[in-house]
């Protein structure tokens, strides 16, 4: 418990100076929340559990959530946090901002309502094969579009 401390700590303090306006201590050093107030609009929650093999587990959950899994040390979590503040804040500089937050979420619900189909449901082969094929698809049209856009300077 004093390593996750002592980790937390240093977390705490490196992510205040990369411009965390909030963190909060949750369960005794074995989770954090940690927030970003971009702007008016816009807050970046991160919410990340100390593990009981000194490993971090990090994942977004505001403006959508996404979970990006298993960290060695505090030092990884706090590299990719400040990777990641640095990419919303070029991004929100774009006029498309808002619209990619919409398509974010979009896709959030998407991801619960094919749970709930599966859970709930017996889908048949049939549909199950349309599905896929479409997701699928979005994902080949994700690809596309990504090849023929230009990227962003960081």
């Amino acid at each position: 418990m004093i390593t996750s401390s002592f980790s937390g700590d240093i977390i705490n303090v490196s992510l205040r100076q990369i411009g965390a306006t909030s963190i909060k201590e949750v369960r005794n050093g074995i989770m954090y929340i940690a927030k970003f107030q971009l702007d008016d609009e816009i807050c970046v929650t991160y919410v990340f559990n100390v593990t009981k093999r000194d490993k971090y587990y990090l994942q977004r959950v505001e403006p959508y959530p996404i979970s990006y899994g298993d960290f060695e040390g505090e030092g990884e979590v706090v590299e990719f946090i400040t990777r990641d503040i640095r990419k919303f804040r070029n991004a929100m500089q774009s006029h498309n901002f808002p619209k990619f937050l919409q398509t974010a979420n979009v896709m959030v619900q998407l991801s619960h309502a094919i749970e709930l189909l599966f859970l709930e449901r017996n889908v048949s082969a049939e549909d199950m094969e349309g599905l896929q094929h479409c997701l699928t698809a979005g994902i080949e049209k994700i690809k596309e579009i990504r090849e023929h856009s230009p990227k962003v300077e960081q």
